[in-house]
């Protein structure tokens, strides 16, 4: 069934995006979204606790609530229960990402009309403090989907993990956790190892994780992983590096063993997923949102077969391949 087209009203509440994703991050930035988590207040506790103007506090939690984030008791006000593990201290913490995309959006407003009329989109080296924020950022959402990713794959068998620019090892640590018998070896550039061996619970992991420090495109992966895997690192490369990185997983899997692909979901026309046509912006010229028959037809270049995908809610999927067994005749 065709959805119905877009009218001038549904355009015009489009066009307040904008307001919606500043409200959303500027309430993270000011303490209101962990307050609304800790416990129910009024607009005006809000204020007077975080320092803040009462009548500008008041519109912003109104604002919330009308998101969906915020739900409201009488005079009161709270975060929605399915959001408030996720603004408050911990390992579901997601307001380091909330200063990412707040940074975000001040970026894209800057330079997406330049590189849309044909100048380069300009990509400034990161001060100390932004790589600070970036790391925290990528370690807070990369938790939650190395948690998904962990629950729904299945592992069993699975003993040698090759993560391939698994930077600080969330993928590595989550499916250790959800398979005991399970050891990693997590690739990336040397800088993001000596911090992720710095971060690494030691204690918990002893004698399972292990960092390779070196370029993915050219470092010898080595050989006998049950699983190579590729998590949100096939949308950074163009297509012919991302194929290759396929090649290479595959080069370095035991027999039976699996290249899994973690990323973006888009569909063939590229044109009906929201957020991996977004996505694909976001990536310029240097990478894109692959399609899965495009993943499919790297796999199968690769060697690769009883390819399958797995569906992680709208917007991302986990497509695998299967290196075949060695033959017994």
């Amino acid at each position: 069934m065709t959805p119905p087209e877009m009218d001038l009203d549904e355009f015009q509440r489009l066009l307040w995006g904008f307001a919606s994703h500043r409200v959303i991050t500027v309430a993270g930035r000011t303490g209101i979204l962990r307050l609304l988590a800790e416990r129910s207040v009024s607009p005006d506790e809000a204020a007077r606790e975080l320092g803040l103007d009462p009548l500008a506090a008041g519109k912003v939690i109104r604002a919330l609530t009308a998101l969906g984030i915020a739900v409201v008791d009488g005079t009161r006000y709270r975060a929605a229960s399915g959001l408030c593990t996720h603004f408050l201290p911990g390992d579901h913490d997601v307001l380091p990402f909330l200063e990412h995309s707040h940074a975000m959006y001040e970026r894209w407003g800057e330079t997406l009309e330049p590189w849309l009329r044909g100048e380069e989109w300009p990509v400034a080296e990161r001060s100390p403090e932004e790589m600070r924020r970036f790391g925290a950022a990528m370690r807070a959402m990369g938790a939650q989907m190395a948690r998904r990713v962990a629950d729904t794959l299945d592992l069993e068998g699975v003993r040698l993990l090759l993560d391939v620019g698994g930077g600080w090892g969330h993928f590595a640590q989550a499916m250790c956790r959800v398979e005991p018998g399970l050891r990693a070896v997590v690739l990336d550039q040397p800088p993001v190892v000596v911090r992720a061996r710095r971060e690494l619970d030691e204690a918990e992991f002893t004698g399972r994780i292990e960092f390779l420090p070196g370029d993915y495109m050219t470092i010898d992966y080595g050989t006998g992983f049950d699983l190579v895997l590729f998590a949100n690192i096939l949308h950074q490369e163009t297509a012919e590096r991302a194929s290759e990185l396929v090649r290479r997983g595959a080069a370095a899997l035991a027999p039976g063993g699996r290249v899994t692909v973690v990323d973006f979901a888009i569909d063939d026309q590229r044109n009906e997923h929201l957020l991996g046509t977004l996505f694909a912006i976001n990536m310029r010229s240097f990478g894109d949102t692959w399609t899965e028959a495009r993943i499919r037809d790297w796999m199968t270049g690769a060697g690769l077969g009883d390819i399958e995908r797995l569906d992680l809610g709208p917007d991302r999927w986990i497509i695998s391949g299967r290196k075949p067994q060695i033959s017994e005749s």
